[in-house]
């Protein structure tokens, strides 16, 4: 392989796209995969954000229906309990 390479210098300098013409089926294949392998990190540090983000509220929301809330002070007036 290293020898086919110099025998043809110029295929040193060029990338996989500079061959074909820009219409070509390869060509199309070779950027649309350049995108994909660009888009592929983001969309799974996104998957594993969401997954942690659903996982958070659901906690929260089974933490919330277990413990009634103890925040909530009484509003009715009870006499005996006043001491008046």
């Amino acid at each position: 392989m290293g020898l086919a390479l110099l025998a043809k210098p110029a295929a040193l300098w060029a990338c996989a796209v500079c061959f074909g013409d820009p219409n070509d089926p390869i060509t199309a294949g070779f950027n649309a995969s350049v995108l994909f392998l660009m888009a592929t990190p983001y969309t799974v540090m996104a998957l594993i954000a969401a997954g942690v983000f659903c996982a958070y509220r659901r906690a929260r929301t089974q933490q919330a229906q277990a413990e009634p809330s103890e925040t909530v002070a009484p509003l009715a007036w009870n006499q005996e309990e006043s001491g008046r």
